[in-house]
Order: structure tokens, then C-alpha cells, then sequence
């Protein structure tokens, strides 16, 4: 298949959620308006044109290298069924090819510009791709969307140029009947916009308003509302600006961040603007960037001692449910609390005690528990020298669910550690964790808990490796079956590599005893990292020598890609600690610290299609290359993303760039615009 046919195969991957929406909301309109309005007349199809903004200014499209589409039409725009329109592409980067396809009817050619496409006799939206390459092999590609309908008898919008754009920057919105002047009312996003540049008939060109998000864009005139278009928004800011979260005095450590559920995220992290001490602050930024708490974040306990490496989940309710360890009382114990989308704190000031039991209870990991509440899991000392694992369930009032000071998830000789969990689907949790129960060599083991706290394996926990050497540093992800699939750093062979296993909720594992291996590289791999494909497998990523690379299994256990996965990154020095984040379409967008400036650890990302085909700059697009270091490159504070709700990524990190550790975030589009 030649690269012009994969760049358009990996496009229709990445927007075929975005279309199918769009063209379910159409199909109903259309539906309603046959069943509402008695109307003889010809059955059009509308040629809606989407183009994807991949790069820089203008109303283009940019790929990586340069190419870039400044227009995309269709003339004329309306046809009915077995008529003709010439589809016309303009693109600058040199010598170019075309490859087009169409979902549906015919066209004249498929690698000329313009060609004609003859419209089908069927009813029904078709999309009509275009991906222009240059001699180089660099990239850009463009959509139309076919829409089937009666002839309109109220506003329609066929385009929106740019389809990615920053809030105050100007977008047109084409299409009919949108009236000689402005006699209604323009939303982007879900926010009015009242900036209107100019407004005719076929074109309205608007600045996208103060909090907009992405999403549709829509005309109403007279009461009746127009067909979608639609906005992906960017980032007000860009690398290496990017957005400061908290830039108070002295040291603000480890990130972690969860989606609030309208496009933005919630971000808590250690701050020590107080003194010697650290407490926990919180911000959220909306789906622009823009902060939306007060300057440097709102404190969510600044209790005594110190409180340290907060973790937050979702409350189902648009806020959050945080916890931490804490050392108010001179030992170390759980703390949480809730706080709701304005960043009011919902418990008692300081936090709710999970457990206070003796001895040191550390490294909290929690996930939602489906009913407001959360499943908590934590290191616990209260039994000696090592640790154990114990658990706690919370509910959205702030009261304890299970035994005082959790119960046991294993407590096997030696220590516990390195703990994961995941929801099981049915109100419980299954745990993983690295154990030292063998004495010479550390294990994989796991164990599953109900919502009433009940363990549902092997006393202690299932081991899941148990091979020669150590088996560490696990992660783990839903199989979307009330399993799970885990991954690991395996020493099995002298040299670590990455292992993968699946368990049924029944605690049986699926796959070959003690795992199978995800990569033949010989290179040493660690920092494995998941998320689910979507379809029962998973997409794993992990530290391959100095490079990031990246790999799917299926549900069944087979590699989907290369023997050695896909390389995310091969650039020079050390790549290292990679994160991943699922792309909503069965792909992923990776992120790494990176030390290709030879000084300095700078953050890069990557996204990569459910097919293995790398969807960005080769090895990465810079996320941050500020001053100093963006992240510590240390496994205690990497970089953390989340999925943007639009096939794009949110990343937080702690960052130097002021000669102090500040937290910082970015986001970047599905097509790998900031």
C-alpha cells in the first residue's frame, strides 16, 4: 500500500469518531424534518468540507515537513444524486502527489487534482479523503463530508476553516441561509460567540469567544437551529511558553492529573510554598488552558508536617476525589478529600483520615468506585519492617466503607510494593503489585477485592510471574471483560525485558505461565506503560535502550505490530519514562523526557493509530524545550497525560525553567497541533 493510501487510512482512524457524530446528528435531523414538514422536492447532497488544521497559521492544513493544504472545494456544493462536482485541492511543499477516496459514488481519478465525484443514488452522508504528499514524504490530508437531505428550509453549515483554532482567533463558517446580516445567533463550543467579523448568507466569520471548548459550532436563525459544524480547540499556549499551574515560592513536586470531564483536567500536586514542609494544592485548567481556580492553585490541606504524592481520580460529578500521605501526626498516614468543579472543598478542612493505623501508611493509589466514591490501596507498615498492602473503600460523603484503618490485600512475607489497581466493573478493584514474598527475587502478583472489600483470589494474592530472576515494576489496564491485562519488567533472560499477562475476573491466567514476552529487541526495556486498544487488547509503551517504543496485543496475546514494536523515538542521548494516553480511536499519544538538547531533559510526544503507523514528526513533536529541565527524568516525577476527550492529550509536569520546580501542562490536538 503506498504511503499517500496509509497517510489516508491513518486519518480515517483518527477522525472516524468525529464523523460518525456528526453524521448521526444530521441523520436524525434530516429524519425529523421528513416527519415533521410535508415537502415534495429533490433529495441533495450537501458537500461539507472539514479540513484538518495540522500545522501553523492560516486556514490550512499542515503536515509534518511542510506540505500544507490552503484550500480544499467542491463546485458546486449541492448535487443531486447522479450529478457531478470537481473537487479541487491547493497544497504548497514542493512536488506534490494526490490520492483521493470516497466512501461511496465514483470518482474520475485517484491521484489527480481536480477530479470529478459523481454523487451515488443512495441516501446517506459520504466522505471523500485526500492526503497530498511531497517527494520527502511529508504529509497533509483533508476531508469532505457528504451530507443527504431535503432542501434545507433553515441555516446549514457545510465548512468551518480553520477546524482547529485558539480561542480569539478568527474561524469562517460556511454554508446557506444564514440570512444578510446578523439576525441570530452563532455558538462555538458551547459559548455565544459576540465577536462577529462579518456575516452573509454563505459565510459568517466570527473570533472564537472566551470559553469555548471543542466541539460544535452552530448557527440558529429564527428559532431553527442549523447542521453542526464542528471546532477542535487549541491551546491559548504553545512550547515552549506553555501554561504555568503554579509558579508560587519554593518547590512545587510530582503532578498528577485526572479529566474534569468538559475537556480540561484537574492537577494536584506536593507544594512547599509554606516553608520547609509540603502541602497539597490543586488546579484546573479548562479545555484552552486557561486556569480556572485561583493564580498558583487552591490548597487542599496545609495541615502540619508534611503531605506528599497526591493522587486524584473523577467523582463522577465533575469533581475530584483526592489522597495522600500525610504526616500531621508525626507518622505517616492516608488522608483524602473531595472537591467539586469550583474547587470547593466538599469534607473536612484538611482531609478525612483513610487510615491511621501504626506505623507508616504510604503511597496511596486509589480509582473510582462507580458510586461517587473511591477504592483506595496503600503501603502499610503496621505489621513490621516491610510493607504490606491494605485498602480502604470511601463514598462520596466521606465515610469509610470498610474495617477502621482498611483491610488486607496481602500481607505475605517480605514486602509488597509497587502497587497498580483498576476497577473490575462491578463496584471492586483488582490490585497488582510487586512482591518479596520469594526472598531472592521479586514476583508479580495480583488480587481482586469486591465492593465490600471481600478478596475473590488467592489468599494474599494470585501470582501472575513467578519466573526466574525479578519480575517488577508492574502496570495493568481493563481487558473490557472484568479481567485485567498486566505488564511488567522482566529479568528472566539476564536482560530486562517487557512481559505481559491477562487474568480473567475468575483469577485464571489466559495466557503462557509466567507471561509472554511483548518485544524481541535486545536492547534492555523497563518503564513499561498501558492502555487499553479498545477492543480487548491493549497498546503498551516502554523505554527500549535509549529509545521509547511502543507495541499492541490482542486480547488473545499476539503482537500486533512488529516483533519489536514500533519505534515512538530514536533520536539522540536518552529518551526515557514514557506515558501513554489513549486516543479514542484505537491508537495512542505517548510522552517522554528527552535529552536530545545533550543538556537538558525537554518533554517530547508522539501519537501512533491502532495500525502502528506513527502519526506526528518522526521521533516527536517538542512538547516543552523551555530552560532548564521539564521533568526530572527520574521515575518519581515523569510527566503525566491524559486523553483531551477529542483524540488529543493533556501533559503536566514539574518544571525548572524558573530555577525552581514549578508545574506546568500543555495540551496538543489529534493532529499534533499545541
Amino acid at each position: 500500500m503506498s504511503d499517500s493510501k496509509l497517510a489516508t487510512l491513518s486519518f480515517d482512524l483518527a477522525w472516524s469518531g468525529l464523523v460518525d457524530t456528526l453524521r448521526l446528528g444530521l441523520y436524525i435531523r434530516s429524519m425529523d424534518k421528513l416527519r415533521k414538514e410535508i415537502f415534495i422536492g429533490s433529495v441533495f447532497f450537501l458537500l461539507s468540507l472539514v479540513l484538518l488544521s495540522c500545522g501553523g497559521g492560516g486556514g490550512g492544513s499542515t503536515g509534518s515537513g511542510g506540505v500544507e493544504i490552503q484550500q480544499l472545494k467542491a463546485e458546486p456544493s449541492v448535487v443531486r444524486p447522479g450529478e457531478s462536482a470537481a473537487l479541487t485541492v491547493a497544497a504548497t511543499g514542493g512536488e506534490l502527489t494526490f490520492a483521493w477516496q470516497a466512501d461511496a459514488g465514483a470518482l474520475s481519478a485517484a491521484d489527480s487534482n481536480p477530479i470529478t465525484w459523481t454523487a451515488p443514488s443512495t441516501v446517506g452522508n459520504v466522505l471523500i479523503h485526500v492526503a497530498v504528499t511531497n517527494k520527502d514524504g511529508a504529509r497533509a490530508t483533508g476531508v469532505a463530508s457528504v451530507l443527504v437531505t431535503v432542501s434545507p428550509t433553515g441555516p446549514v453549515i457545510t465548512s468551518v476553516n480553520p477546524a482547529e483554532a485558539k480561542t480569539g482567533s478568527e474561524i469562517h463558517i460556511n454554508g446557506a441561509g444564514f440570512g444578510s446580516g446578523p439576525g441570530g445567533s452563532l455558538s462555538i463550543g458551547g459559548a455565544t460567540a459576540s465577536n462577529i467579523v462579518s456575516w452573509s448568507d454563505t459565510e459568517i466569520r466570527a473570533l472564537v469567544p472566551e470559553g469555548a471548548s471543542t466541539g460544535a459550532v452552530q448557527v440558529v436563525i429564527g428559532g431553527v437551529e442549523s447542521s453542526p459544524g464542528a471546532l477542535v480547540l487549541l491551546w491559548t499556549k504553545e512550547n515552549p511558553e506553555n501554561v504555568p499551574l503554579a509558579t508560587a515560592a519554593n518547590d512545587q513536586l510530582y503532578p498528577q492529573m485526572v479529566s474534569d470531564g468538559s475537556a480540561g483536567a484537574m492537577i494536584a500536586w506536593a507544594d512547599f510554598r509554606n516553608g520547609a514542609t509540603a502541602d497539597i494544592y490543586a488546579q484546573r485548567v479548562d479545555g484552552s488552558g486557561a486556569p480556572q481556580w485561583a493564580a498558583d492553585g487552591i490548597p487542599i490541606s496545609t495541615a502540619p508536617n508534611n503531605q506528599s504524592f497526591p493522587q486524584l481520580v473523577s467523582d463522577g460529578s465533575g469533581g475530584a476525589i483526592l489522597v495522600w500521605e500525610d504526616n500531621r501526626s508525626g507518622n505517616y498516614n492516608i488522608y483524602a478529600q473531595r472537591i467539586n468543579r469550583d474547587g470547593a472543598i466538599q469534607w473536612t478542612a484538611n482531609g478525612i483520615p483513610i487510615s491511621s493505623a501504626a506505623n507508616a501508611q504510604q503511597s496511596p493509589q486509589l480509582i473510582p468506585d462507580g458510586a461517587g466514591g473511591a477504592i483506595i490501596v496503600w503501603l502499610d507498615f503496621r505489621n513490621g519492617a516491610t510493607s504490606d498492602l491494605y485498602a480502604q473503600r470511601v463514598n462520596a460523603a466521606g465515610v469509610v466503607q470498610w474495617a477502621a484503618d482498611g483491610i488486607p490485600v496481602s500481607t505475605a512475607a517480605n514486602a509488597q510494593q509497587f502497587h497498580q489497581l483498576i476497577a473490575d466493573g462491578a463496584g471492586g478493584a483488582i490490585v497488582v503489585w510487586q512482591d518479596h514474598r520469594s526472598v531472592t527475587n521479586a514476583d508479580v502478583y495480583a488480587q481482586r477485592i469486591n465492593g465490600d472489600g471481600a478478596a475473590q483470589w488467592t489468599a494474599d494474592g494470585l501470582p501472575i510471574s513467578v519466573a526466574a530472576n525479578h519480575q517488577q515494576n508492574p502496570r495493568l489496564v481493563s481487558d473490557g471483560a472484568g479481567g485485567a491485562l498486566i505488564v511488567w519488567q522482566d529479568g528472566r533472560s539476564g536482560t530486562d525485558k517487557i512481559y505481559a499477562q491477562r487474568v480473567n475476573p475468575a483469577g485464571a491466567v489466559q495466557w503462557s505461565a509466567d507471561g509472554i514476552p511483548v518485544s524481541t529487541t535486545a536492547h534492555a526495556q523497563s518503564a513499561p506503560q498501558v492502555v487499553s486498544d479498545g477492543a480487548g487488547g491493549a497498546l503498551i509503551t516502554w523505554q527500549d535502550g535509549t529509545d521509547i517504543n511502543a507495541q499492541r496485543v490482542s486480547g488473545a496475546g499476539a503482537a500486533q505490530w512488529a516483533p519489536g514494536g514500533v519505534v515512538l523515538s530514536a533520536a539522540a542521548d536518552a529518551q526515557s519514562f514514557p506515558r501513554i494516553a489513549s486516543d479514542g480511536t484505537g491508537g495512542a499519544i505517548v510522552t517522554w523526557s528527552d535529552r536530545r538538547s545533550g543538556t537538558h531533559y525537554d518533554l517530547y510526544i508522539q501519537r501512533i493509530n491502532s495500525g502502528g503507523t506513527v502519526q506526528w514528526t518522526a521521533d516527536g513533536v517538542a512538547l516543552s524545550t523551555a530552560a532548564n529541565d521539564q521533568s526530572s527524568g527520574a521515575a518519581t516525577a515523569p510527566a503525566q497525560i491524559i486523553p483531551d476527550g477529542s483524540g488529543g492529550a493533556i501533559v503536566a509536569w514539574q518544571d525548572n525553567r524558573n530555577g525552581t520546580w514549578d508545574i506546568y501542562a500543555q495540551g496538543i490536538s489529534t493532529s499534533g497541533r499545541e
